[in-house]
């Protein structure tokens, strides 16, 4: 999985500018994905998975991380859980969540091993949606073929163009972009205005 992920997130290392394999190049451990569907809740709620920050040591991560309190209106639609696959950096966000936010975590052996992403592609074929900043878990889902929503800053990685909510490079992914540098609180809620419509279709039974 590292060399599918390393010309996802870095494919200027190989001189990659178009997606060289159709969607999806990567499949999840099917012994890691039955032992996940039996730990992740089993009622009709839309299961949300979410990442909010990059790597903060890296120069690329200057405006591109979102902070976890602008989650929060997602948190509150009627039908929606949030599931936490955040690792390492960001995780002290948690403990200054907003009013009425819940997050759910998935526990100390989440991604626990020496393989990085195998429990996370493992949670991901189990989720309704992935949403995430523009970090490799978000490159991730959109080689496993799942739907995710990328949060943008206003000026993003050359990979996500300068305009559009699709990419080349996953036909799965819905880009979000901020309208003006800085703005997470719109983008949110444009994401809180579609997630509530799909939530609200599944509460009918027609999704």
């Amino acid at each position: 999985m590292s060399a599918a992920i390393l010309w996802s997130a870095r494919p200027h290392v190989l001189h990659v500018t178009v997606p060289p394999a159709p969607v999806p190049y990567l499949a999840a451990d099917e012994t890691r994905v039955a032992r996940w569907a039996r730990k992740l809740p089993a009622d009709r709620r839309l299961k949300v998975g979410i990442v909010w920050q990059g790597n903060p040591t890296v120069a690329a991560d200057r405006g591109r991380s979102v902070p976890l309190r602008e989650f929060a209106p997602l948190s509150r639609i009627e039908g929606v859980r949030l599931i936490s696959l955040q690792t390492h950096h960001g995780l002290d966000q948690l403990s200054d969540l907003p009013a009425e936010m819940t997050i759910e975590l998935l526990g100390n052996e989440f991604d626990a091993g020496h393989d990085a992403f195998l429990d996370s592609a493992a949670i991901m074929m189990n989720l309704d949606l992935f949403i995430s900043s523009d970090t490799a878990m978000a490159h991730l889902a959109g080689a496993l073929g799942r739907p995710v929503w990328i949060a943008l800053k206003r000026v993003a990685d050359w990979r996500w163009r300068r305009e559009g909510e699709d990419t080349p490079w996953y036909p799965t992914a819905r880009l979000f972009r901020q309208r003006k540098a800085g703005d997470w609180g719109e983008v949110f809620s444009r994401m809180t205005f579609e997630l509530a419509q799909i939530a609200y279709l599944k509460r009918r039974g027609d999704t």
